[in-house]
């Protein structure tokens, strides 16, 4: 893959789409790292693969007893990109088995593009806290 030529949407369809199939490897790796999580309540660096997995194993978990089967990306907003950067901010809107809206969530990111043309998550806020 060439720089930038994963349009933005598509980036985020991919990461739903991991989301939603509970594919760690995949979420694993569409993380850079060290990538940092930005919340109310302070800033946590993620350092590795592994403490991502770990995370949505738990979230999966979390999401499955509520009854949210997928999730898919909306109102995707470009505030800035520059190459190699794209910073913005999207709904997450979480899915019921039959594919109907049940809720959604606010989150703003910090893509970056790498040499080789891999987009990756660097920083991720959550903005409903």
């Amino acid at each position: 893959m060439k720089p930038d030529t994963e349009s933005i949407e598509d980036f985020f369809n991919r990461y739903t789409g991991y989301l939603t199939a509970g594919d760690l490897d995949g979420l694993a790796e569409i993380y850079n790292y060290p990538a940092l999580a930005v919340t109310a309540r302070g800033c946590a660096a993620i350092a590795d693969p592994e403490q991502t997995r770990e995370f949505f194993a738990q979230g999966q978990d979390f999401y499955r007893s509520r009854g949210i089967q997928g999730v898919r990306a909306r109102d995707i907003v470009t505030e800035i990109q520059v190459p190699g950067v794209w910073v913005g901010h999207l709904l997450l809107e979480n899915l019921d088995s039959d594919g109907s809206p049940v809720g959604t969530e606010r989150n703003a990111y910090q893509v970056v593009t790498l040499a080789d043309g891999a987009r990756k998550i660097a920083v991720t806020t959550p903005l409903d806290a």
